[in-house]
């Protein structure tokens, strides 16, 4: 099955709580803005077309958050099959654009190491023991890395930009199980990437 990506304008999409409420309770909003301000693009939404409009039916905390943070376009994915004449209608009409789906996709698998930014809440401001002990699980985890996190008690939360290998599947493993040794045995965290820690 093609999947359909498309760029288009935030202002587009429309929103219809009453049909596609946003049913995602595994994202803090707050923290959720924090992370996605340190990049673009943000993560594909998902629409739906009506009369040649778009409609959220998925990822609707990505669409506000592209709005608070004053972005003007942002991915998305159609879902179903809309008619060709409707998609180029909804082309023309809003200045969105297709983008070749495959072309993003390999080039994301030609890059197994990515650098990007890690952003933690926790759940009380860290003493100066916790934030020592944080450290050095990041460190640990991102060795030769020289990573330097900043620490904010007004989140509380901390934050980092790393090299990080996401598609090794037993590194992640291992960063994971330490992250909630962490959370359990010193502070505990409340949000990774503005998802709630330990959730999904």
């Amino acid at each position: 099955m093609t999947i359909q990506l498309l760029e288009v304008p935030v202002v587009t999409v429309s929103v219809d709580e009453s049909r596609w409420p946003d049913r995602d309770e595994t994202l803090i909003f707050e923290h959720l803005l924090r992370y996605c301000s340190k990049f673009d693009p943000l993560p594909a939404i998902t629409i739906a077309f009506e009369d040649s409009s778009a409609v959220i039916v998925r990822g609707h905390k990505y669409l506000f958050a592209a709005k608070a943070l004053g972005r003007g376009v942002i991915r998305a994915v159609v879902t179903g099959n809309p008619r060709k004449l409707e998609l180029e209608k909804f082309l023309a009409h809003c200045g969105a654009k297709i983008l070749d789906w495959d072309a993003i996709k390999q080039a994301e698998e030609r890059q197994p190491v990515i650098t990007g930014w890690h952003v933690f809440f926790f759940a009380q401001p860290l003493s100066s023991d916790e934030k020592a002990a944080f450290d050095a699980v990041v460190a640990s985890s991102f060795v030769n890395e020289g990573v330097r996190v900043t620490h904010d008690d007004a989140g509380p939360f901390a934050e980092f930009q790393a090299a990080t290998p996401a598609t090794d599947s037993l590194w992640m493993a291992s960063y994971f199980n330490a992250l909630m040794a962490f959370s359990r045995e010193r502070a505990a965290i409340v949000s990774y990437q503005g998802r709630r820690f330990g959730v999904g």
